[in-house]
């Protein structure tokens, strides 16, 4: 499906994915899980409800527990936000692993950005929260670092047919570049600093992906 209405960016929902791990069989380490947990996906709302720094007593408040209680499981707020990253990505990097890698380029590319444009919006709140503490949040920068990973594999598998015929340094550089044009940076710059539509920065990452796959090796990159 090709978005062309800018609402159904927020209002499609995922329709694949594997369940979520299962809590420890040991009932004091699952009670612990279960309210770190919660903590984060408190977190995690708040944020996305348009909350860029909640506080600590806020979130107590929507997760049902003491302040006391979010610092007896995490460090400080720094590490909290962190978790919530991490929670965020693992949902997410598990929806992406469910593209499929079969049928013709377009109807792959298709799909592909079905799912990532949805992803790239749906983290947009908690991205643009995170870039306050990731100067000095090694947490966060390892998430960070673990999702750029995480996306180039998928580019990888996804697309592993048109890249199969390039030179093993041409595939690493065209990899990369991919990555790139994926990535939320590129995202927000074209929707809030260039103002563009959702249909619109979807097509320009459409057409460098084509450009980019399609080309001849020896070409661009």
């Amino acid at each position: 499906m090709v978005v062309t209405d800018e609402s159904e960016l927020t209002e499609k929902r995922w329709r694949r994915g594997s369940p979520e791990e299962g809590p420890p069989s040991d009932g004091r380490a699952a009670r612990a899980q279960r309210t770190r947990r919660a903590v984060a996906e408190a977190l995690l709302n708040l944020i996305q409800e348009g909350e860029i720094r909640p506080t600590s007593k806020q979130i107590a408040e929507r997760a049902g527990v003491s302040e006391r209680t979010i610092f007896q499981h995490f460090e400080d707020l720094e590490v909290l936000f962190a978790e919530s990253a991490k929670l965020l990505g693992r949902r997410l990097i598990r929806k992406l692993g469910h593209i499929s890698d079969q049928g013709s380029f377009e109807v792959r590319l298709a799909a592909y950005f079905d799912e990532v444009i949805y992803l790239l919006e749906e983290m947009s709140p908690v991205r643009r929260a995170s870039r306050i503490h990731e100067p000095f949040s090694p947490s966060l920068l390892e998430a960070l670092v673990s999702w750029r990973e995480e996306s180039r594999r998928g580019i990888d598998r996804v697309f592993a047919s048109e890249l199969i015929g390039f030179s093993e340094e041409h595939r690493r550089n065209v990899l990369e570049a991919l990555a790139l044009i994926a990535t939320w940076s590129s995202w927000e710059n074209m929707r809030q600093n260039s103002g563009f539509s959702g249909e619109r920065a979807r097509r320009v990452m459409e057409m460098s992906f084509r450009s980019l796959l399609c080309s001849v090796e020896g070409e661009g990159v």
